[in-house]
């Protein structure tokens, strides 16, 4: 599970930092894998809007830009890069700047012409390998600030060693949970409302193998922009959890799975054909999933269907045939409980793993299905557009609470001795020592030893 420790601050921020708080979650059990900075260290460098660009009279491929700072005037730059053009905002690294790499910059002659400093790229920040032209920022980029203050630059990026016991921190409101129990530290976690349900456009649903997929969730989004930019702080969290943007529709299901921890799929709802099936494979039954693999299927891989042809590995990849693409204008959106049983090992089998089956073969939370749902919908019209469909439902167990008795009574374990004192710090509540009853430690163990003795009978 990697993160930005930026991103999980948004829910919880203790007084700790740096390496006490890695510290503080390795002690934890939530162990510390590796951590790095964003970005290597540099100096002077703001955000600057080009105001004109004008050809080099020396050379054909430099242009003389006129560069607003935010100082009280502008500055006359040299760059080759092929988007600099007037009225975009980039980097502008300031004369007595140091850029990784020990590159200092200062007022220079280029072909003859004075260039005050350097618009850069983000490899020449070292943030990205992105070399093929300027970094171009959001048109609200404020002139004048610091770039890693916009950028966020002095985040750290967080890679948790979870054993399969911990499917609960492979999210970031799960992190943010363990963090507020550890620390006392309030948690904030995201308010997520019902969309407003402004079209009838609807799918049956159908559990045609009920133990591996005992709910489903789907609904229609309509009038979607799928061309739509994925805003950039978007991006950015993307890509320090170390996946890599594609769309902004399936950036935003990725999205809400970091943050929540409940997988998604987005199928192109127009290319669908009536109910969606949750069924086993067929004989010899084949697929082509996105990353353009094509699978001959074994009789216990879950499948999710139309009544004409698989769409997608239930719990691990979808097909290709239902995939969203920059055409598509309907998306029907899919939230759903995977039984671990049904998704374990079924990737490795075939020679892949994914993000989704990573989480849904170690367990996701069963009553968060509906909730991640209603997030993704509301980030989708917020980002792309659209109007929302109701939520089509499909239950085999007609609560959370008979779900959970059918898996069968917690475990139970034998009775541990603490001291009177140390119960405010394990039970995060106040608790007045009179209040509780103190068993001498002999009488203890004869409880422990008479409940040994139940159980084995």
């Amino acid at each position: 599970m990697k993160f930005s420790e930026s991103w999980l601050r948004s829910f919880v921020d203790p007084a700790c930092s740096g390496h006490e708080f890695s510290h503080l979650l390795t002690m934890a059990g939530l162990e510390i894998e590796e951590e790095a900075s964003v970005a290597p260290a540099f100096d002077r460098v703001v955000v600057a809007r080009i105001l004109a660009v004008d050809k080099h009279p020396g050379a054909d491929r430099l242009h003389v830009c006129r560069v607003d700072v935010g100082a009280r005037e502008p500055l006359q730059i040299v760059c080759g890069a092929p988007n600099a053009a007037a009225g975009c905002k980039v980097p502008c690294a300031l004369p007595g700047a140091e850029l990784p790499g020990g590159l200092r910059i200062k007022v220079a002659k280029v072909r003859g012409v004075d260039s005050a400093g350097m618009l850069c790229s983000a490899r020449e920040l070292g943030i990205s390998d992105d070399a093929a032209g300027l970094l171009v920022l959001a048109d609200d980029a404020p002139v004048g600030e610091d770039i890693r203050r916009h950028l966020d630059l002095d985040d750290r990026l967080l890679t948790l060693k979870l054993t399969p016991n911990r499917a609960d921190c492979l999210s970031l409101e799960g992190v943010a949970r363990e963090v507020a129990a550890l620390t006392g530290s309030p948690a904030r976690y995201t308010a997520v409302e019902e969309a407003e349900v402004t079209i009838a456009s609807r799918r049956a649903i159908v559990l045609d193998a009920p133990e591996a997929c005992p709910r489903y969730c789907g609904r229609v989004i309509a009038g979607v922009d799928a061309r739509a930019a994925t805003p950039a702080w978007m991006v950015r969290r993307l890509e320090r959890s170390g996946i890599r943007p594609i769309s902004a529709v399936v950036d935003i299901t990725n999205y809400v799975m970091l943050e929540v921890g409940q997988p998604l799929h987005a199928f192109d709802n127009t290319r669908l054909h009536g109910a969606i099936h949750a069924r086993m494979a067929g004989p010899a039954e084949k697929i082509r999933l996105l990353n353009e693999q094509t699978l001959e299927l074994q009789s216990d891989i879950l499948l999710i269907a139309d009544d004409q042809r698989p769409l997608a590995i239930g719990g691990i990849m979808g097909g290709e045939d239902s995939g969203i693409t920059p055409e598509s204008t309907e998306v029907f959106l899919e939230a759903a409980y995977f039984a671990p049983a049904a998704i374990a090992g079924r990737a490795r089998r075939y020679g892949f793993a994914s993000e989704a089956s990573h989480r849904f073969e170690r367990g996701v939370d069963f009553a968060g299905t509906r909730r991640a749902l209603e997030r993704a919908t509301r980030l989708m019209i917020d980002i792309c557009g659209g109007q929302a469909g109701p939520v089509c439902e499909a239950l085999a167990c007609p609560s959370v609470r008979q779900f959970v008795c059918a898996r069968g009574a917690p475990p139970r374990f034998s009775a541990c001795r603490l001291r009177t004192k140390e119960l405010p710090r394990f039970s995060r509540a106040s608790i007045c020592p009179s209040l509780v009853t103190a068993k001498s430690s002999s009488s203890l163990r004869r409880a422990i030893a008479s409940t040994s003795k139940s159980r084995r009978t």
